[in-house]
């Protein structure tokens, strides 16, 4: 049965491509949600609100 060069090239650049490009979007996207959560903003505001409520949640019911 012959090897299907092509084909597994194909495939590979395929997967490099997916690769690439998922990791270029979660690094943007990081990115983004640094910008988004700096200090002064909204969501940063939210971000705090929540981690301070989770603070205090913990601070009342201890460590089970």
């Amino acid at each position: 049965m012959p090897a299907n060069i092509e084909g597994v090239i194909e495939k590979a650049f395929e997967q490099a491509f997916l690769k690439a490009l998922d990791q270029t979007i979660q690094t943007k996207a990081e990115a983004l949600f640094k910008r988004v959560f700096e200090d002064g903003g909204a969501f940063s505001k939210k971000l705090e609100e929540k981690i301070e409520l989770g603070f205090k949640r913990f601070a009342e019911v201890g460590i089970q």
